[in-house]
């Protein structure tokens, strides 16, 4: 196995044990390096297919503490945002929505570090419904053309004050109707190849060694530490797209 293979290995099992405990990390850490190793928009399939397996795998040992009024406004958003970012992933540059992600979940990271001791969040007035779908519309256009539906969403549910069960366990059951839908969009429209398939096969164990360990690891994180570990991926999560999409735009 090659240098870039067994890091692409590596960062595939860190990234599924932050999956499982946070909800969210895998786009992020396991994206990028994907990427390099094929260089070319399949990694995004990739990405989903192991996103979406590491969710059907937890949903069914969490999803009572999902919290459905939450999950139902950001489903309907995300219904608005996966066309776009469809659209955007076959006729636009990718860079530009690299850019304004970035900076979306670079102010929504300080929003949810301003309020990490905030109480738990229960019914929203209309107004913040209105902002809660709104963020499912960025999570589905993020979703289709990045493979990353969960930082917006965890950022918001963080500000909000949600519990860390709450945001789990909601966030990887979005995952599951938004990487079947994100997927299909690519399967209809882009196609998938088999050489992407048999890669995402050959990570699978990476990824179940990662959900094994993000399974035992979550009991130990504290309500604050894992707010505070939210916030830390949402600000890798947004300097990583700025600096990858100014480094593209720029060359």
């Amino acid at each position: 196995m090659d240098t870039t293979l067994i890091a692409m290995h590596t960062a595939v099992l860190v990234a599924s044990l932050l999956q499982a405990a946070t909800g969210i990390g895998f786009g992020v850490i396991a994206g990028p390096i994907i990427l390099l190793a094929m260089n070319s928009g399949s990694a995004v399939q990739v990405t989903i297919l192991l996103s979406l397996m590491i969710a059907v795998i937890l949903v069914p040992s969490i999803h009572r503490a999902v919290d459905k009024a939450l999950l139902k406004r950001f489903l309907i958003g995300s219904v608005a945002g996966l066309p776009v970012g469809i659209y955007v992933f076959m006729n636009i540059s990718v860079d530009f929505l690299k850019l304004f992600a970035g900076l979306a979940v670079l102010f929504m990271a300080y929003s949810a570090s301003r309020r990490v001791g905030r109480t738990v969040y229960h019914l929203a007035d209309r107004g913040q419904r209105n902002r809660d779908v709104g963020i499912g519309v960025l999570s589905g256009a993020m979703s289709a053309s990045l493979a990353m539906p969960g930082p917006v969403v965890a950022a918001r549910m963080s500000a909000l004050g949600c519990p860390k069960e709450a945001v789990r366990a909601t966030i990887l059951m979005l995952f599951v109707y938004s990487y079947i839908a994100a997927f299909g969009f690519q399967w209809a429209l882009v196609d998938v190849a088999v050489d992407t398939l048999w890669l995402t096969a050959t990570l699978v164990p990476a990824t179940l060694i990662g959900i094994l360990l993000g399974r035992l690891s979550v009991a130990w994180i504290s309500e604050r530490v894992f707010r505070w570990l939210i916030v830390t991926v949402l600000v890798a999560t947004s300097l990583g797209l700025l600096v990858n999409a100014t480094i593209s735009l720029a060359g």
